[in-house]
Order: structure tokens, then sequence, then C-alpha cells
């Protein structure tokens, strides 16, 4: 796992809590952010059931199988491939890829293939982190105007936001 991944992992992990089964999040239960409705298959989920310890490198390799890699993150520059990720974990996949084209102003079609990386790895990525603060946060004011079931996440999904957009930037200008 690089360098980058273990970085962005630190700081995602700590948004995502522990054990959760809030009744307005449509991912149901979770551990750590990992959905059992949309992971039922992951290890850690029969160990929780056992109400034994989940050991950390098993979160930490499913959030690098399933979220990093499916990003090609390392293939980003820094940030945007962390950001990207953070996103991912928090709204999916699709949606990334759909946020990052919104930003790039091509094709939306939530698939990450030449056309997007090219755009990605051509663009400026301190105006590229900008315009993605800007895509996440109408994202995330949209879904909570349609569903007021998210209310309840909104302010937490908006923090996360900017406080993992000022971690990265702080650190783009070191």
């Amino acid at each position: 796992m690089s360098s980058r991944f273990l970085y962005i992992y630190k700081i995602v992990i700590e948004y995502e809590g522990g054990y959760v089964n809030h009744p307005n999040d449509p991912g149901g239960e979770t551990y750590k952010g990992i959905s059992r409705r949309a992971h039922p298959n992951w290890q850690g989920w029969k160990l929780i059931d056992q109400k034994k310890p989940v050991p950390e490198n098993l979160v930490q390799e499913f959030y690098h199988e399933n979220y990093w890699k499916r990003l090609r993150c390392d293939e980003m520059p820094y940030p945007i491939g962390e950001y990207l990720f953070d996103f991912g974990v928090n709204a999916g996949i699709t949606r990334a890829v759909i946020t990052v084209q919104r930003a790039l102003n091509i094709t939306t079609d939530g698939v990450l293939g030449p056309v997007t990386m090219r755009a990605i790895q051509q663009q400026d990525p301190q105006k590229l982190m900008y315009e993605l603060l800007r895509q996440r946060t109408r994202y995330y004011t949209a879904i909570t105007m349609q569903r007021s079931q998210f209310q309840v996440f909104f302010l937490g999904w908006i923090r996360r936001t900017i406080e993992v957009f000022d971690k990265l930037m702080d650190n783009l200008k070191k």
C-alpha cells in the first residue's frame, strides 16, 4: 500500500467511526463505514456477529481494494486521488466519478476511463480541488433537500468535506 493511501486512510477512518446502525442511513448497518447491505460477504461481519474484534488490517485492506484501487487514486495527482477516495467512501464510487466528471466539465457517465483519467491528469490540481469542493457541497445539499431523513447527516458531511479539503490543501502547500 502506498504512503498516499495510508495517509488518507488515517484521515477517512476518523470520520467513519465504529459500529453504527442509524435508522436514517440507507446503507443500514455499518462498521467503520463498511455497509453490510453493500458488502455482505466482507470477512469482518463474521467477527462482528461473533462479538470478536475486527483487525484494523482487514478494514484497511477492504478500503484499499474496494475504493483506492477501483478509483485508481495512485494514478491521479495529489491531492485529487485522496479527495476522490474520501468522497467515494462516503458517497460511492460512481458518485465520486460523476462528481469529478462534472468538475472537469466532461461527459458524466460514471466510468473512470481514459478520457476522465486524462482530464484529471491535465487539470491543475489546486483548481480541480476547489471545483470538487463546490461539487461535493452541491451534491450533499441536493440530496438533503430531496430526502429530509438526511438532515441529521448534512452538517457532518459538510464539515468532513471542508476539513478533509483543508488537510489535503495544507499538505499541498508544504
